[in-house]
């Protein structure tokens, strides 16, 4: 299996894994854009970077933060590492700066 192939595996994995809990749910074909996916939910935008198994680079977490803070309060730029999603919690310099985020953490 290619490495695209593989990551795109990885990405309907969290498309599916959203919808079923409550989200709905915009796959970025070709990832041209600041999130792989975007999942909605009453309340709450996920900008989601998607990887297989590296950490986004440092232009990819501090782009995902930038777009968030265009909806205060609403987005959360998060990245998913496999199976595991994290939140990020600085500005998108330090890979470190990340928590685990479970998706049902509604902001109201």
């Amino acid at each position: 299996m290619s490495n695209y192939h593989a990551g795109r595996r990885v990405e309907w994995w969290w498309v599916h894994h959203l919808t079923d809990n409550g989200y709905e749910c915009q796959r970025a074909a070709s990832s041209k854009g600041v999130a792989d996916v975007i999942a909605i939910k009453q309340g709450q935008v996920l900008l989601i970077n998607i990887k297989k198994s590296a950490m986004p680079t440092p232009r990819e977490r501090r782009e995902l933060v930038r777009v968030a803070r265009l909806l205060p309060g609403v987005a959360v730029p998060c990245i998913a590492r496999g199976r595991r999603l994290f939140h990020i919690t600085d500005d998108g310099t330090n890979p470190k700066r990340v928590v685990p985020f479970l998706i049902d953490e509604v902001t109201e």
